[in-house]
């Protein structure tokens, strides 16, 4: 009971995390309005009156120390003005030009919204639908960075990493039963390809592309803590068995394996670039931290092994490649990826930009794309239309400036930034500090990349990974995928040695 105690504003944020993705991604809205908005209710609650507690520290301390934090802090400010933004068009609504074609054709309404410099949307339930994505997926991404301490944050990645796992188990078990729908429920008219459930193949493969990058990120974590205790044993490391140690330190690999091809087996072409290319990343940043701890002799050895496990790897894929994965990696090639990532010959990306042309400021309002996008077709646009998955733009940032305009869009760039921004004070300091270090125990060249944690740089990197996704897709439409995101910026700190301020 003390243990659900000192962690429910842990199990809370996860339980945001993982409810998204268990219902199908977020994208469905008859199943997130019913349940998202109790679920952001009791993530407030726990936030503010039931956080994580240092040693020594009572309750009413922390809540004081998270409340003070809360008010200190730019980022939770910026995300309130998104918020509001968020709001107004609820009592500042518009026509739809389609829905309303005939009042406005006939001349019997006004299309503009009732202040027309203010945000605005066309379908208040629609718009709701997004709100219900935004506000629990940024409300826990302020949650993790304020109401957990350091150990938390490590924790709920390694929950969501767990549920990922579960959520890729069942994907292959549906393989296996020849299911035909997410869950062997009947949902309606069966999507073209399912993960899962995910019911759209570039959103389940940028989810299992991330849970893939935090899982090796939280192997390199318990891989460095056990090393440590190790040497802290003083020899006495035989007292715990050899199996003991080894999963302890590798536990995390089962996950990150199973993840790995739950992202290839969603038959999302840029989820097989992008997790293969990341795969490559680490495997190449692991090996390099690995050869430097070794002495010379042995490092033949360790490069003819890592050689080895490549090929044997890369043989094993080629052979039992099943045919609809040849198929898509038979489509791949560098044409095709230029013209997704740049949009050329989509009409989405043109429409986009003019829909945000009339619309600047503030944007259309959630899901507008969809109600603004026809009238600015043209006929032979229209005549092949995107019958399935025509509502987005398939450009995440496309669609939030023509959805939340520059003012919205501004808002989330902001976020990110300021996310990101405190990693640099670290960094300089983890690099002002290794002059200090013996040169046997300086890290690999380049020393600016491998100063820094490898957990902290396999979330970096996954975070990346799906920037370059959303530039081709609309990866981040899926809730579950911008929640993961935003959280585990925020959760870099929990990998981060403290460093207090010169002042």
């Amino acid at each position: 009971m003390f243990f659900f105690y000192d962690n429910v504003a842990t199990i809370m944020v996860a339980v945001v995390a993982c409810t998204f993705a268990w219902v199908f991604g977020g994208t469905r809205a008859e199943f997130i309005n019913p349940v998202m908005p109790w679920i952001f209710a009791m993530l407030v609650e726990v936030m503010i009156f039931f956080p994580q507690r240092h040693a020594g520290e009572t309750t009413y301390e922390a809540r004081e120390r998270v409340w003070r934090q809360l008010k200190a802090d730019p980022l939770v400010w910026v995300t309130l003005v998104f918020f509001a933004l968020l709001a107004i068009p609820f009592i500042n609504k518009g026509l739809c030009p389609i829905c309303d074609y005939a009042a406005i054709q006939f001349g019997n309404a006004d299309p503009a919204p009732p202040i027309p410099f203010l945000p605005f949307c066309v379908n208040r339930a629609h718009h709701y639908s997004v709100v219900l994505w935004f506000v629990p997926a940024l409300t826990t991404m302020i949650a993790v960075k304020h109401s957990l301490l350091k150990r938390g944050k490590r924790m709920f990645l390694e929950m969501v990493v767990w549920n990922g796992f579960a959520l890729a188990i069942l994907g292959f078990v549906q393989q296996v039963t020849g299911a035909k729908d997410p869950l062997w429920h009947d949902f309606g008219p069966n999507p073209v390809y399912f993960f899962s459930t995910f019911g759209y193949p570039n959103m389940a493969g940028d989810y299992f592309t991330t849970m893939f990058g935090l899982a090796v990120g939280l192997w390199r974590w318990k891989l460095e803590v056990a090393r440590a205790d190790e040497k802290a044993d003083d020899g006495d490391s035989h007292k715990r068995s050899s199996s003991q140690g080894f999963w302890r330190k590798n536990i995390m690999l089962v996950p990150a394996v199973f993840l790995y091809f739950a992202a290839l087996t969603t038959l999302s072409r840029a989820a097989i670039l992008l997790s293969t290319a990341l795969a490559t990343v680490f495997f190449c940043h692991s090996f390099v931290c690995l050869v430097a701890r070794l002495p010379k002799a042995k490092r033949v050895k360790a490069s003819a092994v890592s050689v080895f496990a490549m090929v044997a790897v890369a043989l094993c894929a080629v052979a039992f490649m099943p045919d609809d994965f040849q198929r898509e990696v038979g489509t791949i090639d560098a044409t095709e990826v230029l013209d997704r990532v740049t949009g050329r010959g989509y009409y989405h990306t043109r429409v986009a930009t003019e829909v945000w042309k009339d619309n600047i400021l503030f944007g259309c309002g959630g899901w507008g794309y969809k109600h603004f996008c026809v009238p600015k077709m043209t006929d032979a646009e229209i005549k092949h239309i995107q019958a399935v998955g025509g509502v987005n733009v398939h450009n995440d940032y496309l669609q939030f400036l023509a959805e939340h305009g520059v003012v919205g869009f501004a808002c989330l760039v902001v976020i990110v930034l300021m996310l990101v921004w405190p990693l640099g004070r670290i960094w300089k300091a983890l690099a002002d500090s290794i002059r200090f270090v013996p040169p046997e125990k300086q890290p690999p060249r380049p020393r600016a990349l491998f100063i820094l944690p490898a957990p902290v740089f396999c979330i970096l990197a996954t975070a990346v990974a799906t920037f370059i996704h959303s530039f081709g897709d609309c990866a981040m439409r899926s809730p579950a995928v911008l929640t993961v995101f935003f959280a585990s910026l925020a959760a870099m700190d929990g990998f981060l040695p403290t460093v207090k301020d010169k002042n």
